[in-house]
């Protein structure tokens, strides 16, 4: 009997176009969580190229080619050993811990990637075929219950530096607060910035952040400014204000992000359904009764939920700082929303999460 011959593989997807910069990516929130790992910058670029050609609609298409000479192109450089593509393509392959919010007190491990398929041309340019897991579905395809970041491949494309990578993506998951606080040891975790040299702001400020804002100004859509802020002589956190976001990307408000600015819907929410005879009594930052007011909850809560929220955030935040307890309810609604979408429940959700913290 003659030797069957191997069938072609028939890919789901190949190649993303003349300009592969202009592919669009959208990636889960949870996989935030792998800027913990020791992914590089190229690892991180090869998974965008992935992520920008697959439909995230159709998990049953997980296999991805990319042509020659795309992944130059996403790398930027004109050649790529096989050795060291070899090496990155095999640490796309590791487990990874996911931090799913939806995961109560749990983690979940997964691996992104099941298969690779690297060949070279006479040129020397690399055909690059990735298949995900099944495992990795759920951070891949259908993510709009996880939430995601929607932003354009040549965001990334041109980065060279790993921190300006993570710091990227952490501000545009953040940019609906136009401006807030981070304590500056949880950025340092962030940006896994951890040699002992780096325990001085001063190197921190000069080797990391300013280069950081330099090069997401001039490469990317994304403008900011940022300042220490500073508790006695040390500075503790560091503030962030987003000024633009170009290209489009201020339409990624959707219902889940927060409108912190809408103050003429505030006031007139507040006109509309608080009796000025009985005013609720605000202790720590008109900020907070804001956002529980306003149109970043979608004007649904009653003066009697407010006045409970309020009194919830005060106790599990452990702090008066009307800074800290706003982004702390941020956190909280923001979680609310992609959790609890049915309006009906989502101030008992709400009140269970912050309740359940005090409780731990």
């Amino acid at each position: 009997m003659p030797k069957r011959s191997k069938l072609p593989i028939i890919f789901d997807y190949e190649g993303m176009g003349t300009n592969p910069s202009n592919a669009e990516i959208q990636k889960a929130r949870p996989l935030q969580s792998l800027s913990e790992t020791d992914l590089t910058l190229s690892e991180f670029k090869i998974l965008d190229a992935y992520l920008a050609r697959i439909n995230s609609h159709d998990p049953d298409k997980r296999t991805v080619q990319l042509e020659k000479g795309e992944l130059e192109k996403v790398l930027g450089v004109s050649e790529i050993k096989q050795d060291d593509l070899n090496k990155r393509l095999r640490h796309l392959f590791q487990v990874i811990e996911v931090k799913d919010e939806s995961k109560r007190k749990g983690f979940k491990l997964i691996n992104l990637f099941e298969e690779a398929d690297a060949e070279q041309d006479k040129d020397g340019l690399w055909q690059i075929t990735l298949t995900c897991t099944p495992s990795a579905r759920e951070y891949v395809f259908n993510i709009d219950n996880v939430g995601y970041l929607r932003y354009r491949l040549k965001n990334v494309i041109n980065l060279t530096s790993r921190y300006s990578y993570v710091l990227f993506l952490y501000l545009l998951d953040n940019r609906f607060r136009k401006s807030w606080c981070i304590d500056l040891a949880d950025l340092k975790a962030l940006l896994t910035c951890n040699a002992d040299r780096y325990k001085q702001f001063k190197f921190f400020n000069a080797e990391i952040l300013k280069k950081c804002h330099r090069e997401l100004c001039e490469k990317t859509d994304i403008n900011f400014d940022y300042k220490p802020i500073k508790r006695g002589r040390s500075v503790s956190a560091v503030e962030f204000t987003v000024n633009t976001i170009n290209d489009g990307l201020e339409e990624q408000l959707h219902s889940e992000h927060l409108n912190l600015d809408d103050t003429s819907q505030n006031n007139e929410f507040i006109e509309q359904n608080i009796d000025s005879s009985e005013p609720i009594e605000i202790d720590y930052g008109s900020e907070l009764s804001n956002l529980l007011g306003n149109a970043a909850c979608d004007n649904e809560f009653s003066i009697e939920q407010v006045r409970v929220l309020q009194d919830l955030v005060l106790k599990a935040a452990h702090t008066h700082d009307h800074i800290e307890m706003c982004n702390y309810l941020i956190a909280k609604v923001h979680k609310m929303n992609v959790y609890a979408p049915q309006k009906e429940k989502r101030f008992s959700y709400l009140c269970s999460m912050i309740e359940n913290e005090i409780k731990e």
